[in-house]
C-alpha cells in the first residue's frame, strides 16, 4: 500500500496539470478544458501506450536519439507519425514492456484509411494518462487526456517522472508534412466526463451554426 505521505502528497498534485515545453515549430497546452467544438476530432481513438521508467525517447525512427553535447539526456517530448507500412517497418522501440504489442499495433493498421500518430511525454511515476481524444487538421494536432492515480500496489516516488509513448490511430490518412502544431491537455477528471465536455461544445457549435 502507498503511505499516506505519499497519498497526500498525490493529493495536491492532482488538480495541477502538466504543461510540457515545445521544440521550435510547437506549441503545448496546460489547459483542463477539452479541445475546441471544431475541426476533426477521434473520441476514444485506438492506441497503445508503452511506458519507460528511463527518461529517454520510447520510439522513434533513423538513429536512436542521443544527448547533445552538455546534456546528460535527450529531449523527451517528441512527435511522428506513421502513414505507410513502410514507415512501420522502420519504427525502433526501447526495450520495454508491451513492444511485441505496439508493433502489433502498427502492422494491424490500414494505412490507406488512417495514420498513427506518437506522442510521448513525462509523466509523474505515480500517475497514468488515459487518452480521451484526438483533434486534427491539416496544421496541427491536440491530445486530450484524464490524469489518474496507478494502482495501489505500484511502486513509485513521488519525485519520479516516467516517459510515455501513445500510438494513436487517426481515422484519416493525410500528409502530416504541414503539421507544425502539437498540443496536449490533461484533466483530473475521466475521459466519460472530459469527452460530454466536448459533445456539449459541439452541440452548441452545431446550434448556433458554428462549423464543424
Amino acid at each position: 500500500m502507498p503511505s499516506i505521505t505519499r497519498r497526500r502528497t498525490l493529493a495536491g498534485a492532482v488538480g495541477l496539470l502538466t504543461g510540457f515545453a515545445g521544440c521550435s515549430g510547437e506549441s503545448s497546452s496546460s489547459s483542463g478544458y477539452p479541445p475546441d467544438a471544431t475541426g476533426n476530432i477521434e473520441l476514444n481513438p485506438e492506441s497503445h501506450t508503452l511506458r519507460n521508467p528511463e527518461r529517454a525517447p520510447t520510439v522513434w525512427t533513423g538513429e536512436r536519439p542521443t544527448p547533445r553535447e552538455g546534456e546528460d539526456r535527450v529531449h523527451r517530448r517528441r512527435h511522428l507519425f506513421v502513414t505507410n507500412a513502410e514507415e512501420a517497418g522502420a519504427v525502433a522501440f526501447a526495450d520495454v514492456d508491451g513492444v511485441a504489442d505496439a508493433r502489433e499495433f502498427l502492422d494491424a493498421t490500414d494505412y490507406d484509411a488512417a495514420t498513427v500518430y506518437v506522442e510521448q511525454q513525462q509523466v509523474g511515476a505515480c500517475f497514468a494518462s488515459d487518452l480521451c481524444s484526438i483533434q486534427w487538421s491539416e496544421s496541427d494536432v491536440q491530445t486530450n487526456y484524464s490524469r489518474r492515480y496507478r494502482d495501489v500496489d505500484v511502486r513509485c516516488e513521488t519525485d519520479d517522472e516516467d516517459v510515455l509513448a501513445v500510438l494513436i490511430r487517426i481515422p484519416g490518412a493525410f500528409d502530416p508534412s504541414d503539421i507544425n502544431g502539437y498540443g496536449s491537455s490533461r484533466g483530473s477528471g475521466t475521459c466519460e466526463r472530459e469527452n460530454e465536455r466536448i459533445r456539449r461544445r459541439r452541440n452548441a457549435s452545431d446550434d448556433s451554426g458554428g462549423a464543424r
